[in-house]
């Protein structure tokens, strides 16, 4: 059989969490009668405290869990959740977000969609929201959302990383995620570095999951923050920090891209909108 390794990372959200593992082995169950696939979950929890490590090992003790020492962010959680996968030598590396939920069939159709394109390609799947709007998954370089097909695989430039398989040979090229990233930036510099090494890059038909996205606008840009919080939130892992926003934008269009985009993102520090929702 195949080995694939699925790999999360998590923090403070226990009950999302056990939702995401009981929604993923439903899942692995529902494809063990034909015998392809042997799943193995690797979860790294980043100093969770409100009991998320003692509830999966209660729960899902079969779960390969690693404790990270709570500075990770979801970039970092990710490397280290792949980083113990990769002593195994699996044939494929399941990217899985904690809040993202497949719906039935999922895992069928990203295996099925590797096997089309001889395991050679990165296959991203479709998330909606509770209103049944698109609301993660393959995207543009533009950086728009690209709709699946309802039967066949759909090119895509980059992509979320809430649902991403990513086969072996892949992994041999590309290696794991770039570890100057803290937590934003991974998953799309993944598929930029992908096509710089002529790697396909694919959306697997039809919508695979649920996921809602975060409401309202970033800190960063809410005019009811003062100005020092703005930058304080814009430098954070979860904020766009400068450095890690520079050497993306540069790996996505080049340097005079970077620089122009550095500005007109200082444009919005400086200049915020009203966060009404």
């Amino acid at each position: 059989m195949l080995g694939v390794a699925v790999l999360l990372t998590v923090f403070n959200r226990r009950e999302k969490t056990l939702a995401c593992l009981d929604n993923c082995y439903r899942q692995i169950d529902g494809m063990k009668a034909a015998r392809e696939y042997e799943f193995t979950v690797y979860l790294v929890d980043d100093g969770s405290t409100d009991g998320t490590s003692e509830a999966i090992r209660e729960n899902f003790p079969q779960v390969e869990l690693i404790q990270g020492d709570g500075g990770l962010f979801w970039n970092r959680g990710m490397r280290l959740a792949w980083e113990k996968a990769a002593e195994k030598d699996y044939d494929f590396y399941l990217w899985l977000n904690d809040d993202t939920l497949m719906k039935e069939g999922a895992l069928a159709a990203l295996m099925e969609t590797s096997g089309f394109l001889k395991h050679k390609a990165i296959i991203a799947g479709t998330c909606e929201n509770s209103a049944g709007e698109l609301s993660y998954g393959g995207r543009t370089r533009s950086n728009k959302l690209i709709a699946p097909d309802p039967a066949i695989p759909v090119p895509c430039y980059m992509f979320n990383g809430n649902l991403v398989l990513v086969p072996k040979a892949v992994y041999e090229v590309l290696g794991s995620l770039e570890p100057k990233y803290q937590h934003t930036f991974g998953d799309y510099d993944y598929g930029v570095r992908a096509v710089k090494a002529g790697i396909p890059r694919v959306v697997a038909p039809g919508v695979l999951a649920s996921c809602d996205r975060n409401p309202g606008i970033p800190k960063w840009r809410d005019s009811s923050y003062t100005l020092k919080e703005r930058v304080r939130y814009l430098m954070t892992p979860k904020g766009r920090p400068p450095k890690e926003q520079f050497l993306f934008d540069s790996r996505l269009n080049g340097i005079f891209y970077a620089m122009g985009h550095g500005l007109s993102l200082t444009f919005k520090l400086l200049f915020p909108k009203r966060n009404i929702i």
